[in-house]
C-alpha cells in the first residue's frame, strides 16, 4: 500500500518554519494506533487536503466566471458578499446545503442520490493523480487512467436523466452522451499527438520532461482546446444545458447539494483540463508562476468564449466533430508519427 503513494515533491523544512505539506504529514504517526499503516493516513491526507483545494478552486473560478461576463455584458457582476462580491460562491454554496431535498413524482431515489455522487466522485479522483507540490497518487499510466475516468462521465450523467423520471432530463443526458462519446475520440486522439514527444504515459515523466511542445504540435493543441469546450459542455458547446430547448438539461430535476455536487464535478473538470493543456502543450513545472498564470488564462479563455460566442445548433455540432475535428485529429497524429 505504501508504494502506490508517492510525494510529486520534495517535502522539508525550512529555515523559516514548517510548510503545511511536512506538517500534514508528521500527522501520519499520530494515528498509527488505530492500526493503520503510514501508506493508508498518508493518503488519506492526500485526499483530503485535495479535495479542500478543489473546493476553493472551484469557487474562486465560479466567482470569476460571474464577474468576468459582467465585464463582458457590460453588466455588474454579483458585488453584494464581502468586498466586490468575493464571497458570493460561498454564500451560494452555503444556500444551496440547506436546501431541502425535492425528489420528483416517481424518481428511482437510490439512483437519483447517486448520479451526482458519481460525477463528483470521477472528477475528484483525476485531482488526486495529477503531480503537483502537494501529495498525490502515482500511476505509471496515469494518462490512461485519465482517458479511463473521463469516459466513464457518461454513465453518471444517463443515471442523472434517467432516475429523474423527466423527458426534459433524459433527453438532456441523451444528448450529453452522445456528445460526449463523439469528442472523447478526438481528445484520446490528440493526447497521443504530445506523448510521441515525452515517450510514455506517465504524468510525472510528462511534466519533468518541461517540453514547450505547442510551438512544435501547436495543431493538436488547437484541435484539443476545441475537444475541451466540447468535452466540458462549454459554450459554444453547452447544448446539455439549452435553456430554450432543455431547460436545464440533465440535471433540471436536481436541487440542494445534488446540484452543488454537479456544479463542483462540472467546474472541477474545466479546471483540470486547463491544467493538463499547461502540461501537454506548455510543460512548465508545476507551482511555478507561469505554470499559474497560464493555468488562469486558459481558465479565463472559457469565460470569455462563454461571453462572445453564440451557440451552435445540435446537427452542426455532430457534423463538427465527425467531419471536421475528427479527420483532422487522425490527419495530424498520422504526420507527427511519421516525422
Amino acid at each position: 500500500m505504501d508504494s502506490i503513494f508517492k510525494f510529486s515533491s520534495t517535502l522539508c523544512t525550512s529555515g523559516k518554519g514548517w510548510s503545511i505539506l511536512t506538517f500534514l504529514y508528521s500527522l501520519v504517526p499520530v494515528f498509527s494506533w488505530v492500526g493503520l499503516s503510514s501508506g493508508i493516513m498518508a493518503m488519506f491526507l492526500a485526499c483530503v487536503l485535495t479535495m479542500v483545494l478543489m473546493l476553493i478552486g472551484v469557487a474562486f473560478f465560479i466567482v470569476l466566471e460571474r464577474k468576468g461576463l459582467g465585464i463582458v455584458q457590460l453588466r455588474h457582476g454579483p458585488n453584494k458578499p464581502s468586498l466586490k462580491g468575493i464571497l458570493q460562491a460561498v454564500a451560494d454554496g452555503l444556500k444551496l446545503l440547506s436546501k431541502g431535498l425535492v425528489l420528483p413524482f416517481k424518481a428511482n431515489i437510490g439512483l437519483f442520490v447517486f448520479g451526482p455522487l458519481l460525477l463528483f466522485i470521477l472528477s475528484f479522483s483525476l485531482w488526486i493523480i495529477f503531480p503537483s507540490g502537494f501529495p498525490s497518487f502515482y500511476l505509471k499510466y496515469g494518462l490512461f487512467f485519465f482517458l479511463a475516468v473521463s469516459a466513464c462521465n457518461v454513465f453518471g450523467l444517463i443515471v442523472c436523466g434517467w432516475s429523474s423520471n423527466s423527458s426534459y432530463a433524459m433527453l438532456g443526458s441523451m444528448r450529453a452522451v452522445a456528445q460526449s462519446i463523439s469528442y472523447e475520440v478526438s481528445m484520446a486522439t490528440l493526447l497521443l499527438c504530445p506523448l510521441l514527444f515525452c515517450g510514455g504515459f506517465d504524468l510525472l515523466k510528462v511534466e519533468e520532461s518541461g517540453m514547450f511542445l505547442f510551438g512544435v504540435c501547436g495543431e493538436a493543441g488547437v484541435l484539443w482546446y476545441i475537444s475541451i469546450l466540447a468535452e466540458t459542455n462549454r459554450a459554444p458547446f453547452d447544448f446539455v444545458e439549452g435553456e430554450s430547448e432543455l431547460v436545464a438539461g440533465y440535471h433540471v430535476e436536481m436541487g440542494g447539494f445534488l446540484f452543488a455536487l454537479i456544479a463542483l464535478s462540472e467546474y472541477g473538470s474545466m479546471i483540470l483540463m486547463g491544467v493538463m493543456t499547461e502540461v501537454l502543450f506548455f510543460g512548465f513545472s508545476s507551482g511555478g508562476v507561469i505554470c499559474t498564470g497560464l493555468i488562469v488564462g486558459i481558465s479565463m479563455s472559457f469565460i470569455l468564449i462563454r461571453g462572445v460566442v453564440p451557440r451552435y445548433r445540435y446537427d452542426m455540432l455532430m457534423d463538427f466533430c465527425w467531419k471536421g475535428v475528427l479527420p483532422l485529429s487522425l490527419c495530424v497524429f498520422v504526420m507527427y508519427l511519421v516525422m
